[in-house]
This record gives C-alpha cells, structure tokens and sequence, in this order.
C-alpha cells in the first residue's frame, strides 16, 4: 500500500512539473520555436513585408550559394569567431590561473573587477568603445603617446574587424573566467599538495595536474563560447553597423540587413537557415565531445 502510494505522489509530483514550467515553454514557443519555424518557411517564398508572399522553391538558396557577399559574411563570421574563441578561452584560463588561487588576498575584488563588463549592457559597451576608437578617443591617444602611430580603428578594412574582436572578448572574458575558476575549484587540492611534496614546480603542476583535470571544463567554455561568439550581432551593429566596406558584415548582421533595410524577408529566411545548420553543427560537436569525455 505504502509502495502505491509512492508511486501515486511521484507521478502527480511529475505532472505538477509540466505545470510549473508551462509558463516558460509557453514564452520560448512563442518567441523562440515559433519565429524559427517561421523563418525556414519563409525561405521558399519572396516576400517584401508589404505584397503577398510569392512562392519560389530553393531559388533563395540557390541565389544565397552564388552571393559573394554571402560568401564573404560567412568567412568573416568564421574569422571573427576562431580569433575571439581562442583570445577569450586563453586570457580568461590565465586569470582563473592567477585570481582563483585560494591564497591570493583580495581575489574576490578582481574577479568582481574583471567579472564586471559581462554584467554592462552591450549597446552602452559599443556607444564608449567606438568613442574611444575615435582619432580622439582614449585608445588613439594612448596609440600616439607610446607608439606614435595613430590606427584608424573603425575606418581601415584591416583595423576595424580586430577592433570588433578586441571589443567582444574584453566583455566575455570574465564570463569564462568564473567557468575555469569554478573547475579549479573541483580539482583536489590534495594533488598539488602531495606534488608540492614530491617537489613539482608550477609548470609541472600545470601540465600535469590543471590542464588535464579542466578537459571537460575546457570542451564546455570553448565549444559553448564557439557557439555564443557565432551568433553574435550587437556589438558589429552598435559599432561599425557592419563598416568600412562590409569589413565587419559578419552573418547574423547580413541576415537582419537583407530583412529590415532591404525588405528581402524570404532571402534573409534562407540566409539564417545556413546561420541556423552551422550552429547545429557547432551543438552537435559539442555533445559529441561531452558523451566521449563521460564515457571516459
């Protein structure tokens, strides 16, 4: 009888469950599934907001494989995406190196300190940043002073994408930084201590101990930041709105262009589905790499 009842309140406690996250399924079906599915539809059609909707097969596909500035998005969004991935995993593991030590006095200070631009809103980021990349703004001057060149930032097609970058992982590294910190936190310390003993330096500690301790930590910040820095979009647009010369037209900016300021909504369905399959590319990998390092 106990064994029923049991039983009776586990599957009323599961259905309960449903309930209290309606809402949210609701919210994401609403403003998530719902446009998504809208939008692959909306790919065999031309439609300019205002006619009617024309029907046309794979001809946005067809057109969008042939469209060089297509092309050149993608590989600028590539471009953007492997730089800022590898500067972004590798300065925020070195700072988890130096401010998660437990010994470091006033680590919480600058952790807050370097934790602090995740929490800033992004639009008023790029407002101060394309400011202070100005020929009288604060980097050009810091430029003349110490190296006596003055780069323009924002209007050289060379410049202006690693202005983006330099942007973009300034706000996200400490975002990743709490991640490595808190897999540091989960390694023993009784490995360093018992390689203290056996006299191991830190270079040895690190190669031996840290880095193979952090695999999983280091699969879920890179492919996780991968798939962020992909989909980026605000910080182009604030910016450069995607200037000089479409040096900076990464994808997700190209898709809401050919919407909103060429009214072509059915080629800009077609576009954010090749946005769409190369992030589930990107998942796919990730959970992959997850499922072989458990089974390890």
């Amino acid at each position: 009888m106990s064994y029923s009842k049991a039983g009776f309140s586990a599957s009323r406690l599961h259905r309960h469950g449903y309930i209290y996250i309606l809402p949210t399924l609701v919210f994401f079906s609403i403003f998530l599934i719902y446009p998504m599915l809208n939008a692959f539809s909306l790919s065999f059609f031309e439609w300019n907001l205002l006619g009617p909707k024309i029907w046309v097969g794979i001809k946005n596909f067809q057109t969008m494989l042939r469209d060089q500035r297509v092309i050149n998005s993608f590989w600028r969004t590539i471009h953007f995406t492997f730089i800022s991935v590898v500067l972004i995993n590798l300065f925020a593991f070195i700072l988890a190196i130096m401010f998660g030590n437990r010994e470091i006095r006033g680590k919480n200070f600058f952790q807050s300190l370097i934790f602090l631009p995740v929490v800033l809103s992004i639009v008023a980021v790029g407002v101060v940043w394309e400011y202070m990349y100005q020929s009288t703004g604060l980097i050009s001057i810091i430029g003349r002073r110490l190296f006596g060149v003055t780069i323009p930032w924002l209007t050289n097609t060379v410049a202006a994408p690693y202005a983006i970058i330099i942007v973009y992982v300034w706000k996200s590294i400490g975002y990743y930084m709490i991640i490595y910190i808190a897999g540091l936190l989960d390694i023993p310390s009784s490995l360093f201590e018992a390689s203290r003993i056996d006299g191991a330096g830190f270079w040895s500690r690190l190669f031996f101990i840290t880095i193979p301790s952090l695999k999983n930590t280091f699969t879920l910040s890179i492919v996780s930041c991968l798939i962020f820095t992909f989909g980026s979009f605000t910080v182009q647009y604030v910016i450069t709105k995607g200037g000089p010369s479409r040096s900076t037209e990464i994808l997700a900016l190209l898709v809401y262009k050919e919407a909103f300021e060429f009214n072509k909504f059915g080629y800009s369905g077609a576009i954010s589905v090749l946005f769409f399959l190369t992030l589930l590319i990107f998942s796919v990998i990730q959970l992959r790499l997850l499922r072989s390092d458990e089974q390890a």
